[in-house]
């Protein structure tokens, strides 16, 4: 899991994508990684962006909402982290 094979060599899953499986031959690995999660190079599952950032299909990395920090933690728990959109959704009132 984490690679690919292509005329007998051995690749690391590219950032962007994960291998959650043996004997993978494409270099995608078993796909892009999904919206709310980043897979950084050599990824078997992908991982979850942390409250107050967001990711698209196919990210190395989450990107930070810049959530001010009077935003408490409950309500930066429950932002969604699948678009950039998500940044825009807390109300501290």
């Amino acid at each position: 899991p984490g690679y690919y094979c292509q005329n007998g060599l051995r690749f690391k899953c590219k950032e962007g994508t994960y291998g959650e499986t043996s004997a993978l031959f494409d270099d995608n690995c078993s796909g892009f990684c999904p919206r709310g999660y980043f897979c950084p190079k050599n990824t078997v599952h992908p991982i979850p962006c942390s409250p107050g950032s967001y990711a698209s299909g196919g990210a190395k990395e989450c990107t930070s909402c810049e959530v001010p920090l009077t935003v408490p933690m409950e309500i930066k728990n429950n932002m969604c982290r699948n678009d950039r959109s998500c940044c825009f959704d807390y109300d501290t009132n």
